[in-house]
């Protein structure tokens, strides 16, 4: 019987991105449901490009408590199993109260501590950000949460209409949604001028008619700017995919560019990281400048009452591009990668392996990892090791394995990149290794780390493997998945109905096979 489950935010275009991490994980944890999402009209095409959403529902712009109790008895013949309230305000109280479902998650919004973040500047000793917020609410349930950072599916970024390689596109978003949060614009386009002086960078100027025609950037060469006046969600997140860096102020396009995998640079004024709001993609950078009376609202609508707003006109030019110069000069999201399962896709699989004996190529395993090596690829094996947790068998026998692998791909004529293994579980029987980790896939611990190391990017990057957690691993880094039918993939893919399905999912006989799909569509 299918699951029904209602996720409740109802805006604003940061706080709907945000959700997104606990939308897949929910998917996850309940393969085969249908999970809706209930938002403000405006915000229905970002709620649908969130990975396992199946239907969005909105609510309009002005509704009044009769139209508002008709959309919910409307919503309430779906007999949700799961209401999951991530606003938790009035109107998303009266849906969730009126809905009456079995079970029904609220949001805890911080009230106390972030006031006494604002009027007291007490800081907490951790920040704790909202998506770690809207998962533990899911984990409450005994619930994995893979999911840690944004993410919203387009295209297939290798057809972005804008551009195809993030080398010299920097899209930067000036607006905000309240003038206090505003970095004065002209600085804006000086650090536009000077990243195209120094690495030629094309630039795109995403704003709304209140501040089009505002940029000072007529005088970059023809093909080189391109200014873009209320172009829709869709249309925004397509470019920032096709770029290498985006900056903007505190925003929703901040977090938009999180959630399609560019590194953003997010000027925060009068609001503050530790309130929960900052960008979290793997390569974001927040630039801002410590004043005694930061943060001095939640979300930057009270009015500056010093002489001039010293949080913003304090961070100079200059603070913005040296960031900007760091992550241009930086090995970031300049290479696509193979992740490769280690058993079972690599190596014949057999039942926890730890004697480097048993280690078994599958036939044309190597030569297909070397076609995909010289086609440009970068080669990392990733593989779950629980045996450790469990007690099985040591690191020193994980290690010794691996290295047995190496060596005999190695006389094949390829080596990997890096190999990456977790040796944690949470039902483990030992000491250190028994908890939930952020590397045991699917979550993304081990991808992030050799992005980190190898300059990845994952989100034109394969997952490659025989068991599900493999290809909810692409779903989780915004990857591309292959399941393979050795090992256990026959028996896995079975079980692909219902899941999040990442983008381009295919299943093939071997990693020969998966190779072969791969170089077809690259």
């Amino acid at each position: 019987m299918t699951r029904h489950i209602l996720v409740i935010r109802l805006g604003s275009l940061g706080d709907v991105i945000l959700t997104s991490p606990a939308v897949l994980n929910l998917k996850i944890a309940h393969p085969g449901s249908k999970l809706v999402f209930l938002t403000k009209e405006r915000f229905g095409e970002v709620a649908r490009m969130i990975p396992g959403v199946d239907e969005v529902r909105t609510i309009p712009e002005r509704i009044g408590s009769t139209d508002l109790y008709r959309l919910v008895l409307d919503l309430d013949r779906t007999n949700f199993d799961i209401v999951v309230d991530l606003h938790g305000n009035f109107r998303s109280w009266f849906v969730r109260t009126l809905l009456g479902s079995s079970q029904s998650n609220v949001y805890p919004k911080r009230r106390l501590e972030r006031w006494l973040i604002v009027h007291r500047k007490q800081f907490p000793r951790e920040d704790q950000h909202t998506i770690d917020l809207y998962n533990a609410l899911i984990s409450r349930n005994g619930l994995p949460t893979p999911s840690r950072r944004p993410i919203l599916m387009i295209a297939d970024p290798n057809q972005n209409h804008f551009m195809r390689s993030r080398e010299n596109v920097v899209v930067i978003a000036p607006g905000a949604a309240h003038e206090n949060k505003k970095w004065p614009i002209e600085r804006f386009s000086e650090v536009a001028r000077a990243l195209h002086r120094r690495f030629g960078s094309k630039i795109a100027w995403v704003v709304t008619r209140d501040d089009a025609g505002i940029h000072n950037l007529d005088s970059l060469p023809e093909g080189s700017f391109v200014e873009l006046v209320d172009a829709p969600i869709p249309t925004v997140a397509e470019v920032m995919a096709g770029a290498r860096l985006s900056i903007a102020n505190d925003s929703g396009l901040a977090h938009l560019s999180s959630a399609v995998g560019t590194p953003v640079i997010a000027v925060f004024g009068p609001t503050h990281p530790a309130l929960g709001f900052a960008p979290r993609g793997l390569f974001d950078v927040v630039a801002e400048i410590d004043e005694y009376c930061r943060p001095c609202s939640l979300h930057g609508k009270t009015p500056c009452f010093r002489t001039e707003r010293f949080c913003m006109t304090r961070l100079s030019t200059n603070d913005v591009l040296e960031r900007a110069v760091r992550l241009f000069e930086s090995p970031v999201n300049v290479e696509r990668a193979l992740f490769v399962d280690r058993d079972g896709t690599i190596a014949v699989e057999r039942h926890y392996v730890s004697n480097p004996d048993e280690i078994e190529l599958i036939p044309g395993a190597a030569q297909a990892l070397r076609r995909a090596r010289d086609a440009g690829f970068k080669i990392v094996v990733v593989s779950n090791q629980s045996g450790v947790a469990r007690g099985h068998f040591g690191i020193d026998a994980v290690e010794r394995t691996n290295a047995r692998l190496r060596s005999l791909l190695r006389n094949e004529g390829v080596e990997p990149d890096l190999m990456l293994y977790c040796p944690h579980h949470p039902h483990g029987s030992i000491s250190g290794y028994s908890f939930a980790c952020a590397c045991r896939k699917p979550a993304p611990g081990m991808a992030e780390q050799a992005a980190i190391e190898l300059g990845i990017d994952l989100r034109r990057s394969y997952v490659i493997g025989d068991k599900i957690d493999d290809v909810t691993m692409a779903s989780v880094m915004g990857g591309s998945a292959i399941l393979v039918r050795t090992g256990y993939g026959s028996d896995s893919e079975a079980r692909l109905s219902g899941l999040v399905q990442p983008r381009g999912l295919a299943v093939c006989d071997n990693l020969a096979g998966a190779v072969d799909e791969i170089l077809k569509r690259s």
